[in-house]
């Protein structure tokens, strides 16, 4: 109030933020539960993605046997690279920038005394905190995961050993 000489109190809505605290909270509460969202499409398409691996690599070695080709397991291994190359570009163009969020809100608000007044809020990218990761953590944590980067190499290699022993005519077709 000028020219009274009476002081505002300082609240939020006085120092350009509009939200209440608790406001503040069912909004990044509100954004979690987006982000979990998020998860869980994504997660729903790598699984998909998976089964329909699955699905063609056996096909693929069943073909070998039905036309008994000596080169069609090579195209399961192809599948493989193929299918944890596709998964782990799904994780780091989409997934790791909402798991990047996820955790920095979580962390932020699970902190003793943290003063969630400075986190924006809707920011489900986490572009205004972001903290600036290296490029070789980006690719480890996107495409080098234990659980895919197992399954894609054991069902390569699998497809691989079938090659080599019936290359090496150790396994042979059936007549």
């Amino acid at each position: 109030m000028k020219g009274t000489g009476a002081a505002l109190p300082e609240t939020s809505s006085h120092r350009g933020n509009p939200m209440t605290p608790e406001q503040r909270f069912e909004i990044l509460k509100i954004e979690l539960s987006l982000i979990q969202s998020r998860f869980d499409k994504y997660d729903d398409l790598i699984f998909r993605g998976r089964n329909l691996f699955v699905t063609l690599w056996l096909a693929c070695l069943g073909l070998s046997f039905t036309i008994k080709s000596v080169v069609v397991p090579w195209l399961a291994v192809a599948l493989s690279v193929l299918y944890w190359f596709l998964e782990g570009m799904m994780r780091h163009q989409y997934w790791f920038k909402y798991v990047d969020r996820y955790r920095f809100l979580r962390d932020w608000i699970n902190k003793p005394g943290a003063d969630i007044s400075h986190i924006s809020v809707y920011d489900l990218t986490n572009t205004a905190h972001r903290v600036s990761k290296s490029r070789r953590h980006q690719i480890k944590a996107c495409f080098f995961k234990l659980e895919p980067t197992v399954l894609y190499a054991v069902m390569g290699v699998s497809a691989f050993l079938l090659w080599l022993l019936l290359r090496l005519s150790i396994l042979t077709f059936p007549k």
